[in-house]
């Protein structure tokens, strides 16, 4: 079943086009990733499926039912969420207090039973859940902007650039956790700089050029693709591919 599905989305601030006739699927229980170069227009994908921004024209489909038009918290309600990018936990409160943050659309009974979730998957989070949010590391503030939108019981979970300013092995740590959360039955999309950590992890991905999809495919099909080392895949590939 196709749980998500972005139908000829254009995206406009004033006169620049920032998606260009975007269409794209994501299947339940899916871990995909679009990856893209700075600018190249994926923060605004996932701000035109939240509803943070209005789409020119184009449809966002989530099971089944036309959401384009509902606003970001309607969208929370319909199972879907978002981690923004550099996740921005609030500093000065409590580990717990930022998790309780979005948890507007939870009964008290149902929040104790996703907190206990997400520290079974999150140890370090309820180790330190009456610490300031600020004393985090990064890759401990990034499983807590997880935590914080997992309390919401999404079905989608979006994502901005989960790797950014994080240390390689903290990554891998990091995507280890959303290989876990898909195995609990999460359906994954996220935007990614970092194409060698996306691929290695989702089951597909998508290309974004300039605002539009220029290449779709299995993660290790995109993976071999001799364009994709070149652009995205480091120095040494693009040696390589010139030599």
């Amino acid at each position: 079943m196709k749980m998500l599905k972005v139908k000829s989305l254009f995206v406009n601030y004033g006169a620049v086009e920032a998606l260009k006739n975007i269409s794209l699927h994501i299947k339940e229980k899916e871990f995909v990733a679009l990856i893209g170069s700075n600018g190249a227009g994926k923060t605004s994908l996932l701000n035109a499926i939240m509803g943070i921004v209005k789409p020119k024209d184009g449809e966002v489909i989530f099971n089944d039912k036309n959401i384009t038009g509902f606003p970001p918290e309607r969208k929370v309600k319909e199972k879907i969420a978002l981690v923004l990018e550099g996740r921005r936990v609030f500093a000065n409160m409590t580990v717990l207090e930022n998790i309780e943050v979005g948890a507007f659309t939870s009964d008290n009974k149902n929040f104790i039973k996703r907190l206990k979730f997400i520290y079974d998957i999150f140890p370090v989070l309820k180790e330190r859940s009456w610490q300031p949010a600020g004393m985090l590391s990064g890759g401990e503030q990034q499983m807590l902007a997880i935590a914080r939108a997992l309390i919401s019981e999404p079905k989608l979970l979006l994502m901005d650039e989960p790797s950014m300013g994080l240390a390689p092995l903290v990554i891998k740590d990091v995507y280890e956790k959303l290989l876990i959360l898909k195995e609990t039955g999460l359906t994954i999309f996220l935007v990614e700089q970092n194409a060698a950590a996306a691929l290695k992890y989702a089951d597909r991905g998508y290309v974004l050029e300039n605002g539009k999809i220029v290449l779709q495919g299995k993660s290790k099909e995109l993976l071999e693709d001799n364009e994709i080392k070149r652009a995205y895949l480091g120095k040494e590939y693009k040696e390589k591919w010139e030599r």
